[in-house]
């Protein structure tokens, strides 16, 4: 995928750099979940003063396992969770409520939690642990109080402000705890502008798009057409194509084709696939209309491309 990323000009976003995990598991608080696949965690203050107004305590970003399962009665600073891909389900003070690409809820000291994961769509999501004598009232200035859920969208703009405040948090600077602060007011902030009405219609729509745009990329190997795509998933082709005007950045068609080439990618790199091997991988009964394919979006031939260094 980065390395597909270098070339194509369609890409709109900004590959986010591999930072390494600051700590082994070894070293990790109690209250840290082990359940992970992937993680970028960063420690900023694990005995902050509960008198100032704000402390970020540590925060992170992780890609969980299939098992994953959090049931705790209790936490010591307030948190502030973010899904990026995936779905799931939690728990929070009693109330359950269904997670998806942009869910945000938080939880706190005093409110029973439990997070879950569907196995089959593992849960990406980014965290943020805070305390202070002014962390209550932002989180309410939100319309989040421990305990509470709701949708964003775009959950892209979300996802930009928590990638920063992952960059200012995972570098060695004196000034970490100063930017993740002031960050978290943004993002507190946006999360406000975002919010979509519970129940409302925009809602439904917004959920059976990202699980229809998620369905492409789970099966973009099989997927050949968006018309394919649409009947197994249960919508109209033109009802894709409305959904991906109402809240994409492009056609259903080009978003499954950009996904079906970067798996491309992947097989001919790591895997070192021949090009008629890769073509076949993907349903392509002709490497030709593959190597056509794959070049109109790369922008290089892919036996060029699985040459380059």
């Amino acid at each position: 995928m980065v390395i597909l990323d270098r070339w194509i000009a369609i890409l709109d976003l900004m590959a986010r750099p591999r930072l390494p995990q600051k700590r082994r598991d070894s070293g990790l608080p109690a209250f840290v979940s082990r359940q992970v696949v992937k993680s970028h965690r960063y420690f900023l203050d694990l005995r902050p003063v509960a008198s100032r107004p704000v402390t970020v305590v540590c925060g992170g970003e992780e890609q969980v396992r299939s098992d994953y399962l959090v049931e705790r009665n209790d936490f010591p600073y307030f948190c502030l969770e973010f899904v990026a891909a995936g779905r799931g389900s939690a728990v929070l003070g009693g109330r359950e409520a269904a997670l998806g690409p942009g869910s945000v809820f938080t939880y706190g000291p005093g409110v029973p939690h439990t997070i879950k994961t569907d196995p089959r769509q593992r849960l990406r999501k980014y965290y943020i642990d805070f305390i202070g004598s002014e962390a209550l009232d932002r989180l309410r200035g939100a319309r989040l109080s421990p305990g509470s859920h709701l949708t964003v969208a775009p959950a892209a703009e979300i996802q930009a402000v928590f990638d920063i405040v992952q960059q200012c948090g995972l570098s060695p600077s004196p000034h970490s705890q100063s930017l993740c602060g002031q960050l978290l007011g943004v993002l507190l902030t946006k999360i406000a502008e975002r919010t979509l009405p519970a129940e409302s219609g925009e809602l439904a729509a917004r959920r059976t798009f990202e699980r229809f745009k998620q369905f492409l990329t789970d099966d973009r190997q099989r997927l050949v057409s968006i018309e394919m795509a649409a009947a197994e998933f249960g919508i109209s082709t033109a009802y894709a194509c409305r959904l991906f005007r109402r809240f994409g950045e492009q056609s259903p068609y080009r978003y499954l084709l950009r996904q079906r080439m970067n798996l491309a990618a992947d097989l001919l790199t790591h895997d070192r696939l021949q090009v008629r091997q890769a073509a076949a991988r993907l349903g392509f009964a002709d490497p030709y209309q593959f190597s056509r394919t794959f070049k109109r979006v790369a922008g290089i031939s892919p036996s060029d491309f699985r040459s380059r260094p």
